[in-house]
């Protein structure tokens, strides 16, 4: 059995080595992404393990079928990069990983909202231009007097809410199927518009689905409190990037914390080559102080990395020997709701 690794990272193939010597597994390394790729590089493999932010080509679906090859399995939760449409048509199977941290990304939430609301930018740049007074007199806001708006609470949207809750935080949460676990534990809102006005701090926890597509944007910030903070670890289609700049220029937004960018699949390959990107969106939320920026790394833990990859690796080996894996996802219909 042998198993094409695509995007292959650093800090991924000592997990991968030993997953494929416990299960002798064959594994051949990809640095490049899964896109360019033609029918003769796949031969040989039994299935594709991936993992990109970027949106999958059509075209190497099918050359895989050419070679051949009937199942990905993601080493990620996100799908909304990827063509159901084009999948079916080539008879390709897929699965993820639909949980590998919810405490990573959930951490990684609060500690933006920590840094946010004590002014750590603000602060940074005080103390790397030696303005000491300015820096010692910066007055910040504690987390615990805070109402938090967790919109979105499945695994990670319940974790934070555990970690907000920890520093004394008043949440409220919106999700169209509420979390059982947290029925007597959060109040929930039946629609947003009840959420923006109560809460000083909202915390993104929803796919990227075409439906939650700018969920917030100008007419949502308008009825959002003066100096509401942002937090979005999810997916950057969820924030109307100009309209999150119009708030931060309006001074009605108090501070953004940014894990996923909307622009994100423009600037990616600058990022990846240690450059500055040129998008005009990107340069103004870096240098604004009151925007935390960070590149799609919330989930990034030594937990996360070895989850994604093992999980990952026991779906495409579900998948080959039985021909269905336990995490796999029902491509038909996604490509009828595309």
């Amino acid at each position: 059995m042998q198993f094409g690794v695509y995007g292959l990272r650093p800090e991924e193939k000592k997990y991968f080595a030993q997953w494929a010597e416990a299960n002798a597994v064959t594994l051949r390394y990809h640095d490049d992404n899964l896109g360019a790729q033609k029918a003769a590089d796949f031969a040989g493999e039994d299935a594709v393990v991936t993992l990109q932010t970027t949106p999958y080509p059509a075209a190497v679906f099918a050359e895989m079928k050419k070679a051949g090859v009937q199942y990905i399995a993601l080493r990620n939760v996100g799908m909304d990069n990827v063509p159901f449409p084009v999948l079916a048509a080539n008879g390709i199977k897929l699965s993820n990983v639909p949980a590998y941290s919810p405490q990573s990304i959930a951490e990684f939430a609060v500690s933006l909202t920590l840094q946010l609301v004590r002014g750590f930018g603000t602060l940074n740049r005080a103390i790397a231009s030696h303005q000491y007074t300015e820096a010692m007199h910066l007055t910040g806001i504690e987390l615990g007097t805070l109402t938090i708006g967790v919109v979105g609470t499945g695994r990670i949207g319940a974790s934070a809410v555990q970690l907000f809750q920890g520093f004394g935080c008043t949440v409220l949460g919106y999700d169209p199927y509420p979390n059982p676990q947290l029925k007597n534990k959060i109040e929930y809102v039946d629609d947003l518009a009840d959420l923006w006005p109560r809460v000083d701090v909202i915390d993104l926890h929803i796919p990227g689905t075409k439906e939650n597509t700018h969920l917030i944007g100008a007419p949502e910030i308008a009825q959002m409190k003066p100096g509401v903070f942002l937090i979005n670890t999810a997916r950057g289609n969820l924030i109307d990037t100009n309209a999150l700049l119009q708030g931060l220029a309006d001074d009605h937004i108090g501070g953004a914390g940014i894990d996923t960018f909307e622009y994100e699949n423009e600037v990616i390959d600058q990022w990846n080559r240690n450059e500055a990107p040129a998008n005009k969106a990107y340069q103004t939320l870096m240098a604004d102080p009151r925007v935390i920026f960070t590149p799609h790394i919330a989930y990034h833990t030594e937990s996360a990395v070895e989850n994604m990859v093992t999980v990952s690796l026991e779906q495409a080996k579900a998948f080959v020997q039985t021909g269905t894996a336990p995490h796999a996802v029902d491509v038909a219909k996604l490509a009828q709701a595309d």
